[in-house]
């Protein structure tokens, strides 16, 4: 069938194609563990220095992939059925180390819908004394402890569906396990270590970056509540992320159509702006 009359978007193959590269590069590093008479990784030193480079870049690629490239999926569909969506997304989110519909609803029902409320716990958080948490602090805490101690919480208060939790979870378990039976050592090395990586590195990095020193606008709503990175490389290869100003304003949005978005918006405020301005 063409790609065409499977997509929503032709943009969208772009997201495809990057997943399924993610795909390969995981089951190019496992071929490389598992043949070491063919990949010359030999003994312990070798094999440590391979997971030394390999899980980080692994984890690069793999948290882009859900916090990026899923993250567009989440609020826009890519395919046309519903049943394709549903399956090739128990097949995408656990290559980060996520049942399928947690990722929606920590993205979604947590984040967007309450902006960095004192419900939103996908953000920094205040310590004890007052201060917000720096950086390092919530790189550390939010994957995956901070997950485990607030989705049973989002559970019982009725929030996410038990029935969609407990089959999500059956899924995912049954696909992240196939590592360790394989081989457990590889499980940890090149399966639990990257997404450590891709959650606490390069997701939690990034989500600290795009909302820290934003809270001011919940009382001053003339303040942004997102940073916008602009650097054209950057958005070209990150699917527009850093537009997040505008994704937060416009969460419908295509991640294609962001770009000419933001510009009509900045078109608009000049307009309004008094001419001796």
């Amino acid at each position: 069938m063409p790609a065409a009359r499977l997509l929503v978007r032709a943009e969208d193959r772009h997201c495809v194609l990057y997943h399924l590269s993610v795909v390969a590069a995981f089951a190019a590093a496992w071929a490389v563990w598992l043949n070491p008479e063919l990949s010359g990784l030999q003994g312990f030193w070798h094999k440590a220095v391979f997971v030394l480079v390999a899980a980080p870049l692994l984890g690069w690629i793999s948290g882009i992939d859900l916090g990026v490239n899923h993250h567009n999926h989440t609020h826009r569909p890519i395919f046309r059925s519903r049943l394709l969506n549903t399956w090739f997304e128990r097949l995408w989110t656990p290559f980060a180390g996520w049942p399928a519909k947690y990722w929606t609803h920590y993205h979604v029902a947590v984040h967007h819908e309450r902006l960095m409320q004192p419900g939103d716990w996908t953000v920094r958080l205040r310590k004890p004394d007052g201060e917000y948490e720096s950086c390092l602090r919530y790189q550390l805490r939010i994957w995956p402890w901070r997950i485990l101690r607030n989705f049973p919480a989002e559970v019982r208060a009725g929030h996410f569906d038990r029935r969609t939790a407990a089959v999500e979870l059956l899924w995912f378990v049954a696909l992240y396990s196939i590592p360790f039976w394989i081989d457990p050592l590889m499980g940890l090395c090149l399966w639990l270590l990257p997404h450590w990586c891709a959650n606490c590195i390069t997701m939690g990095r990034g989500m600290y970056i795009q909302h820290a020193g934003c809270e001011g606008w919940l009382e001053d709503e003339q303040q942004p509540h997102s940073s916008t990175i602009l650097h054209p490389f950057f958005n070209a290869t990150m699917f527009n992320i850093g537009l997040h100003a505008t994704h937060h304003d416009f969460p419908g949005a295509h991640w294609s159509e962001l770009p000419e978005i933001r510009h009509q918006v900045e078109l608009a405020k000049a307009q309004q702006q008094p001419l001796d301005q």
